[in-house]
């Protein structure tokens, strides 16, 4: 009976569940080709490399989807046992919430084991993938659209524009062509009345045929000869034109470039290239203290004057009388000297602390990737504990109520660790805080949702908190009327 029970209850969460996650891929899918939909258009990149970086991104959307499709297909399922009476058959035949909730948790469980996994070995290879893949497209220039009675620009070396186009594609009217290839202007130009464009089967060069034109060229060599060498012009009834059109296609980036980026490693490597970082830190620190001593001496001494004079002790030259018996123009030298220091030493500590910050935000980068490998599977089993009571409370299913609550939880779970994820790649929070916040507080919240499920609490049922407004209006009244006597 409980085995049939068991088989029954991952029946009705699975389906539920992979129609959510597909539905939450999907979003990010969508947000992702709206943010990049002006750089991918129009690159000419052939379908077969389009498809490849789209599956790629899709798939990289699994994990962030895992946690909404848990929270949704919970409350949806729970809700749908509740909302037809079954919860309540469970219950009256002494089975507990949490006894109802096992086979599925068990699942859950093994969902965020997967999820771990995934994102440990899988999703760095997938980001590698996709990475490489969109920077190609973005990277590459836009495909060869010759529009009518525009200038066309795009090919190093040449303006080319077309009157009119035939339907074919091919057969054009109206042609002129500056050619700038000898990069000394306008001096070659070509007009003709009729031609034919086409491009060579593997795409690397650009097919012109003129027919019935006219090719005009200045022959200078030198500044000035403009005005003493006399303009070429040559008619012609058929002439071809190849333009090198390779830099156009698209270029494949070597994915070696890719692979220190944190996105692109599993723990193992995150944790060494953390330990990396600190080192190189604590390395960097000694050998700025050791340069700017050694450079920059003149501030430290007059630091230790300072000093001497905060600790009484009497230096063995006063500064100021030193600098009253130099010449007024050796004075004038070694102030602007002592300036151009002070201006080199505050230029030398900028810099290397733009490099700290590099490095500091480097290494929140490889801690918050570190923690996101843990945080999502865990949130895939807090979330759980969040929809599952809260179905069983709210006794509504479909997509109807239970999309907006969890559609709602889900947003301010994000918010909350996107802005803290945030905090702590500015160095604004430290890693492990920030990056469990999220998880740390819905914890509790699945916690005492679940206790009121177990306990059949009306936690939604309207009635409930109008009677308690009622008391809290009607004492009050009393009291104002205890007062009054």
């Amino acid at each position: 009976m409980i085995k049939t029970l068991h088989s029954y209850l991952i029946k009705k969460y699975i389906p539920p569940f992979l129609a959510t996650l597909f539905i939450g891929m999907f979003i990010f899918f969508m947000i992702f080709i709206f943010t990049y939909i002006d750089e991918i258009a129009g690159k000419g990149v052939d379908n077969i490399t389009l498809i490849k970086m789209f599956g790629y991104m899709f798939i990289t959307f699994l994990p962030p989807s895992m946690p909404l499709a848990v929270l949704l297909s919970s409350i949806m399922t729970f809700g749908n046992l509740g909302e037809n009476y079954e919860l309540a058959s469970m219950k009256s035949a002494g089975l507990s919430l949490l006894r109802i909730m096992r086979p599925i948790l068990i699942f859950i469980f093994g969902l965020a084991v997967f999820c771990f996994l995934f994102s440990n070995y899988t999703m760095p290879y997938i980001q590698l993938k996709a990475s490489r893949l969109l920077h190609d497209v973005r990277s590459s220039k836009p495909a060869i659209n010759i529009k009518e009675s525009i200038f066309y620009n795009q090919i190093d070396g040449y303006s080319i524009r077309i009157g009119s186009k035939e339907k074919d594609g091919i057969t054009i009217h109206n042609v002129l062509i500056y050619d700038h290839t000898a990069n000394r202007g306008n001096v070659v130009q070509m007009y003709a009345k009729d031609g034919a464009i086409t491009t060579t089967p593997d795409k690397k060069f650009l097919n012109i045929v003129l027919y019935n034109g006219t090719h005009y060229e200045q022959p200078i060599n030198k500044a000035g000869e403009e005005r003493t060498r006399p303009n070429s012009i040559m008619h012609f009834k058929e002439q071809e034109i190849k333009i090198d059109i390779s830099q156009i296609k698209m270029q494949q980036t070597d994915e070696a470039l890719f692979k220190n980026n944190a996105e692109m490693m599993n723990i193992r490597l995150l944790s060494q290239y953390t330990d990396t970082v600190i080192k190189y830190r604590a390395e960097t620190y000694s050998q700025t203290y050791k340069q700017f001593v050694q450079v920059y001496y003149f501030a430290k001494s007059w630091a230790q004057i300072k000093r001497n004079d905060s600790l009484g002790v009497t230096p063995k030259i006063s500064l100021e009388a030193y600098l009253k018996k130099m010449p007024l123009e050796d004075r004038k030298k070694m102030i602007e000297s002592a300036l151009n220091l002070t201006r080199n030493a505050d230029s030398f500590l900028s810099n290397k602390e733009q490099e700290e910050t590099n490095e500091i935000k480097g290494q929140a980068n490889f801690s918050v990737e570190w923690h996101k490998k843990f945080t999502i599977a865990c949130a895939c089993i807090i979330l759980f504990f969040v929809g599952a009571p809260l179905g069983a409370i709210v006794r509504k299913g479909g997509f109807g109520m239970p999309v907006v609550i969890s559609v709602f939880m889900f947003i301010v779970y994000h918010v909350i660790s996107f802005t803290c994820e945030k905090m702590v790649k500015e160095d604004k929070m430290n890693d492990v805080i920030g990056m469990w916040m999220a998880p740390s507080v819905y914890l509790p919240i699945g916690i005492w949702l679940s206790l009121k499920a177990a306990n059949d609490s009306p936690l939604f049922d309207a009635a409930l908190y109008v009677d308690f407004f009622k008391k809290i209006i009607v004492r009050k009244k009393n009291a104002d009327t205890a007062n009054n006597q």
